[in-house]
């Protein structure tokens, strides 16, 4: 399956491939694929019976709430029957099991079929599988790993959750099961609450320190999160044409004699990964966690991810509406009030360094313009003077 859900084109195939036995046999299920075969971002089951639980994960973009109720009504009243070119797949046998009954055996739950999410083509993509009992429950959401770079982010993943969890008021989810399916890693995770609300997601100072763990005081330029960036842009496959070299060399006199809180991210801590239950935050997707970070990143991407995908913002405006709801809270997190321009600039940075590390795997989708934006605002935004 290797780079093949970077595209469309053979997208369908790959999941076939990675839901059926290793020789086809036994009795085929349909899935229902959408919104078309040759634009893949879904395969649900076609059972009303299962399509009924079905979750369409949360998405950015503001029609997407409204879109997902309509479809999930029409197939729990079994729409899905009546779609052309169905994906079919063979269950297996117990010696050479399906997916879906590979998944059943590791649960403990006989009767379960899945619902397979696959989002746009993007270096990162890979299925995320709904498992759904037969009333409609779900039992567990599982991540496969497609080709080496996905298998290293289910298995990041997998390592972050089951070496440490947040304390409150954040809740992680409960690892299941983890190995390999068809020679790729694959995560089974307990279910959380994921319904959207559609609207602002406020972390605030506690859920930030609780997802940053034991925070640490460094000399900015001296400590571990800017020599991986430095690391990062000193390699020729990471950055062929020097643009996040550039972006640190313009950050880089500003943070020069600054003492920082560092600790750990979860990386893309934003509506569509969280919602609160009461006084719980509920997260999932753990992918990018890593550490250490200067601490409140998570703020920043959760306000400049929300304007610039679900609001359409460029960077600018997008870093003004960070700035409008987040410098308190960067300020009770530890700053003095002048440096929030920098803290910023430095989550711009370390984004960067990201996007650089995945363009090695394919486009980056959506993700292309903000990378972009970056390169191109000398000013990172505003937020550094030129």
């Amino acid at each position: 399956m290797t780079a093949t859900l970077r595209t469309d084109a053979a997208a369908l195939e790959a999941v076939a491939r990675m839901l059926g036995p290793v020789a086809p046999a036994g009795p085929a299920r349909s899935y229902v694929v959408l919104p078309r075969r040759d634009r893949p971002r879904y395969a649900l089951p076609t059972s009303g019976r299962h399509a009924g639980g079905t979750v369409l994960r949360p998405g950015t973009g503001r029609g997407a709430a409204a879109t997902r109720l309509a479809l999930v009504t029409a197939l729990r009243l079994g729409a899905g029957r009546l779609v052309p070119g169905a994906l079919r797949v063979a269950d297996g046998t117990d010696g050479d099991p399906s997916l879906r009954r590979h998944l059943a055996a590791v649960l403990g739950h006989d009767g379960v079929d899945l619902a397979v999410a696959l989002g746009a083509p993007r270096p990162n993509r890979k299925p995320v599988i709904q498992v759904i009992d037969g009333d409609g429950t779900t039992r567990a959401w599982v991540k496969v790993g497609v080709d080496a770079h996905t298998d290293d982010l289910v298995g990041h993943e997998a390592d972050t959750l089951l070496r440490h969890q947040p304390a409150p008021p954040v809740v992680a989810p409960t690892v299941l099961a983890t190995g390999d399916w068809h020679g790729h890693r694959f995560l089974a995770l307990a279910p959380l609450d994921m319904t959207e609300t559609g609207g602002d997601l406020d972390i605030g100072a506690a859920a930030a320190r609780a997802v940053a763990g034991a925070a640490t005081s460094e000399p900015v330029l001296d400590g571990a999160w800017w020599k991986g960036l430095v690391a990062a842009a000193d390699d020729p496959a990471v950055d062929p044409e020097g643009r996040l070299a550039d972006v640190l060399a313009r950050l880089a006199p500003a943070l020069a004699g600054r003492t920082w809180p560092f600790g750990a991210w979860h990386g893309d801590l934003a509506p569509w990964n969280a919602t609160w239950e009461g006084d719980r935050l509920l997260v999932w997707d753990w992918e990018r966690a890593t550490e250490p970070v200067p601490l409140g990143l998570d703020l920043v991407h959760n306000r400049l991810m929300v304007a610039m995908l679900r609001e359409g913002a460029g960077l600018a405006p997008a870093v003004a509406a960070v700035r409008a709801r987040e410098d308190g809270t960067l300020v009770e997190l530890g700053y003095a009030a002048e440096e929030v321009p920098l803290v910023v600039a430095a989550y711009l940075a370390t984004l960067r360094a990201r996007y650089a590390a995945d363009a090695r795997f394919g486009p980056l989708g959506a993700a292309g313009p903000l990378a972009s934006a970056i390169d191109d605002d000398r000013t990172l935004g505003g937020t550094v003077a030129p």
